[in-house]
Formats: C-alpha cells, sequence, structure tokens
C-alpha cells in the first residue's frame, strides 16, 4: 500500500495510524483484489457477504458454474460461492500480489478499497440462525451433544432461551473449532482498519451508498456494469427486542468491545429494525422447517460423499490393474524379442509368451502364473 501520504490516515477511533508496512502481506485470506478494476474487497462473515463475493466473481470474468456445480451440504446454490478460494481463477488476494504491488494500491492511484459492517447485535443474532438454530450440517456434526446447540423450536420462547444460553456460555471464545471460526470472530480482526487503507468502510444499512460509490469508481475506468448481487437469507426468524433482553445485549457489547470501541459511534440499539415480540406460530415452524430440510441435505450430502469415495476406490484399484497388466505386457514383447533372437520354437516358454502376447488381455494372468512356476 502507499506510504506517500504525508499524514497517516485516521483510524476509526480518531487516532493516527502507522503507514502502511509489508506486514499487510499476513493478512487472513479475506482480500479480494480486481487489479484490471482497481478494486480490493475485505471481506467480513454475516456482512453481506454472499452476495459480495457473487458481484466480486462476476466483475472478475469467473465463469459462475464452476461455484454453482458440484455437490455440497449448503441449503442453496447461493451458498457454494465460499466452497473455497481455488475456484476463483482471476480475483486474487492481497497475499498473492508482491510488495510492489500492494504498495501501489491506494485511493490516490485511483484504486478503490472497501469493507462492510454491521453492528454486532444483529450479525451475532443472524449467524447463530444461520449455523445453530438451522442446524447447518457442519455444526449439527461438531455441536450436536453441546450444552449450547439450539433445540428444533416449538414455540417462540424456546428460541429465545437457547439464543440466551448460547450468548451466555460465548462458547467462541473458548470452543477450539469455534475460535476459528470467523462467522462469531470481531469484524476488526477482518476489517483490520488501522492496517489498510480503505476508500470507506460502509455500514450494511448504507449498501446503497456502497454500490453507488463503486458505479462511480467503474465507470471511471470505463468498466461500470450491472451488479450481481443475488440476496441470501438464511436467518428464517427476525430480530426483537425480547431476544436481546435479560441481559443479552450488554453481553454482546462486552464479548465485541473491539467492534464497538472502533465503529461504536454508528450504531443505535434504539434505532435498530426489530419485530414484534413473540413470533407467530407459523413463523417458528418455517424456523423447524429449515432444520429439517438441513438434516436432511446432510444425510444426501454424506451418502453421496460415501458413493463417491466408494467410486474413486474402485476406480484406483482400475488404474492399478491396467498398470500391473501393461506391465505384464512389456514383459511379454520382451521374452518375445528374446525367442526371435535365440531361435525358439513355440513350444518353448518364450514360444508360449509370444503366443500369449498377440492376445495379451486375455493370457497375461497366465503368462504370470507360468512365469512364477
Amino acid at each position: 500500500m502507499s506510504t506517500a501520504q504525508p499524514t497517516p490516515a485516521p483510524s476509526p477511533s480518531g487516532t493516527p495510524t502507522e503507514p502502511h508496512t509489508d506486514r499487510f502481506l499476513k493478512t487472513p485470506g479475506n482480500s479480494f483484489v480486481l487489479p484490471e478494476h482497481r478494486l480490493v474487497y475485505m471481506s467480513t462473515t454475516k456482512v453481506a457477504c454472499t452476495s459480495l463475493k457473487w458481484m466480486v466473481a462476476d466483475l472478475a470474468g469467473e465463469d459462475l458454474d464452476v461455484f454453482r456445480n458440484g455437490s455440497s451440504g449448503v441449503q442453496s446454490r447461493l451458498m457454494t460461492i465460499h466452497r473455497g478460494r481455488g475456484r476463483f481463477k482471476h480475483a486474487t488476494g492481497l497475499n498473492k500480489l508482491t510488495a510492489a504491488q500492494v504498495e501501489e494500491i491506494a485511493a490516490e492511484n485511483g484504486w478503490f478499497v472497501f469493507g462492510l459492517l454491521r453492528d454486532p447485535w444483529s450479525r451475532l443474532w443472524s449467524a447463530w440462525q444461520s449455523k445453530f438454530l438451522v442446524r447447518h450440517h457442519r455444526y449439527r456434526t461438531n455441536f450436536a451433544d453441546q450444552p449450547f446447540f439450539p433445540r428444533v423450536p416449538s414455540k417462540a420462547s424456546d428460541v429465545v432461551e437457547d439464543f440466551r444460553r448460547f450468548v451466555e456460555l460465548h462458547p467462541w471464545t473458548t470452543d477450539p473449532i469455534l475460535k476459528n471460526d470467523n462467522h462469531f470472530h470481531t469484524q476488526m480482526r477482518w476489517l483490520k482498519p488501522d492496517e489498510i487503507p480503505y476508500s470507506r468502510v460502509y455500514d450494511l444499512r448504507d449498501f446503497r451508498t456502497f454500490t453507488d460509490d463503486l458505479h462511480l469508481h467503474l465507470r471511471g475506468l470505463g468498466k461500470d456494469q450491472e451488479l450481481y448481487l443475488p440476496r441470501a437469507n438464511e436467518t428464517p426468524l427476525p430480530m426483537t427486542r425480547e431476544v436481546m433482553a435479560g441481559g443479552v445485549k450488554e453481553a454482546i457489547e462486552e464479548l465485541y468491545a473491539e467492534d464497538f470501541a472502533a465503529y461504536g459511534h454508528r450504531w443505535d440499539f434504539e434505532r435498530l429494525k426489530f419485530a414484534p415480540d413473540g413470533w407467530n406460530d407459523d413463523a417458528i415452524a418455517h424456523a423447524a422447517y429449515h432444520t429439517v430440510a438441513n438434516d436432511w441435505i446432510d444425510q444426501v450430502n454424506t451418502t453421496g460423499k460415501q458413493w463417491r469415495d466408494e467410486r474413486d476406490a474402485v476406480r484406483r484399484k482400475h488404474r492399478q490393474a491396467r498398470k500391473r497388466l501393461r506391465r505384464l505386457e512389456a514383459r511379454a514383447e520382451r521374452l518375445k524379442a528374446d525367442n526371435q533372437r535365440l531361435g525358439g520354437g513355440t513350444g518353448s516358454l518364450a514360444g508360449r509368451v509370444v503366443g500369449a502376447a498377440r492376445h495379451p488381455r486375455a493370457a497375461a494372468g497366465k503368462v504370470a502364473r507360468r512365469l512364477r512356476g
């Protein structure tokens, strides 16, 4: 990143930051760089990241079918965009660039570097629903026997109580698996605003402003186009005030103190969008349906994986058998040549091998047994 600025850019807390150094090359792999578009997106989970990754893939000219096709234990095709960075062939990452290339990335050089974030209250509520309440297969496999794993809800109070227990136990701070789960980390861990020279970090509620700014940037490069932003909503229940009652709101503020210290001035709890307390029976049934659907998807995906493993094992055995056959055929050819050189008859061992070599696939096993004898 460019260090030519005479005055360091201010951090979200208002204090100057140090010039950007090559430590930026060590950031996690959540950056998406489109050099031709002079664009850098720093991804943050549960902040429209599914939509934004599809947008980046489309802008970069990726083959979108590469992401959509293939089996996966996810509830919709849209979620296949998260199946791995290896499928991105044109969008690269900051940690894949040279130091000189990184230094070139700066607003004054015509780059648009952006990230998005949201208030931690709704973000944690969304993450818990999409991974635990609806029983995402990986979370059910790893945590179904844990005290913080929710019930299949039958009434509204089940959801409120189970989310409260999850926040009270905050397993993402202690469990060795969840401690490495991006969905429950602070947003500052991924945005790194004191290291990355953003053009702007947008709040999720300002998404329209973000798209307007992006169009303006792309027009300046002659690369403006319609933005592909499919919406993937994995949270069946809207947030209510009841969900944040009983000390939950305050606990989240403490657990995500790093986010609140950096951007808390943007978030007013009283101005958040809340649904009326007490979801109706249809809403709870809809949430329960998601758990059944995910259970079925998990079973189908697991069975499919078993079949693929069995198929791959058969293919490996077939390849090994073909290699053995080719070795036997080659040996038969060598014996045939030796027999011709020595003038052996068809009754000799070499002669019999010559005859077998004329039909190697049918006789290779017989030749091998004879040679061993």
